[in-house]
């Protein structure tokens, strides 16, 4: 990962000289192991899970969760997760001194009705609780607290192309309650996707711009943030790798640019990864 988030915590980035001017490039590299285990029930259909799906932009999450089949077509997918090894600055607005870490915990429910009477509607609705270990900013400013839950609802369509290749708009709607009201917030999302598979290689990218409101004026700025959000991503799976059909291997590659209205959280992401994993 190659950003200039100065909210990302990374020992290239513990000492920042002001809250004003054009943010340095820094680098990050996370060797991660991922797993994805499944189990299906033969009379029932009904499937039990437990993985590590990779996110965008940050460590994996951990999801342990069931799928029920049901006659018409549709699924229901209850999960329950939470972020590992997750990482925040206790005070991101420190200057001239190196900024210390904490951890952030960051758990809860997921459920999520899937092909919908048979069709490729897709419904989903996440609650999450945020917990920041040691919160110097929040202690500093009442309105700058992360403690919080997070509400997220999704709406997406998979429009089939043919028997391999698909499109997927969708909107997103998500609620920060958050204590520390100017970190508060409501955001939206319209996302694009685009999906490909064949015998040997599975294709997917994805576009999205969305919209965080936050509620109250930020305390250090003197002004109440609004993001812009744009991000693309591109991931590809070669399957029966040197002719091994349990192996495979993934190249991914994504964009991130927030826009701000306060400068110092203006930001720009590169990522980057390569994976090889055994499949049976």
């Amino acid at each position: 990962m190659t950003s200039t988030d100065q909210l990302k915590t990374t020992d290239e980035n513990k000492r920042i000289d002001s809250l004003s001017g054009d943010a340095d490039w820094f680098d990050k590299f996370m060797p991660l192991a991922l797993f994805n285990l499944r189990y299906t029930f033969a009379e029932s259909g009904r499937q039990v899970y437990f993985g590590t799906p990779p996110e965008l932009g940050g460590p994996p999450g951990l999801s342990l969760g069931v799928v029920q089949p049901f006659s018409d077509g549709s699924r229901l997918d209850i999960s329950v997760f939470t972020r590992l090894l997750s990482e925040v600055w206790r005070d991101p607005y420190l200057t001239d001194t190196g900024r210390k870490e904490t951890r952030e915990y960051n758990y809860g429910t997921r459920f999520a009705y899937e092909e919908i009477l048979g069709t490729g509607l897709k419904l989903s609705y996440a609650f999450s609780r945020v917990d920041v270990n040691v919160d110097d900013i929040g202690d500093r400013f009442k309105d700058l607290e992360r403690d919080g839950y997070i509400h997220s609802a999704e709406v997406k369509y998979d429009f089939g192309l043919g028997q391999s290749v698909s499109l997927i708009p969708g909107f997103e709607l998500s609620i920060g309650d958050i204590d520390g009201e100017a970190n508060a917030y409501t955001g939206y999302q319209f996302g694009l996707g685009f999906r490909k598979f064949s015998k040997l290689y599975r294709l997917m990218l994805k576009a999205a711009i969305g919209w965080d409101d936050y509620d109250d004026k930020h305390p250090v700025f003197n002004k109440t943030r609004n993001d812009t959000n744009y991000s693309v991503f591109g991931m590809l799976t070669r399957s029966d790798l040197f002719g091994q059909d349990f192996l495979f291997a993934t190249l991914m590659a994504g964009y991130r640019y927030r826009d701000s209205n306060i400068s110092f959280l203006e930001a720009q992401t590169f990522l980057s990864g390569a994976m090889i994993g055994i499949e049976f």
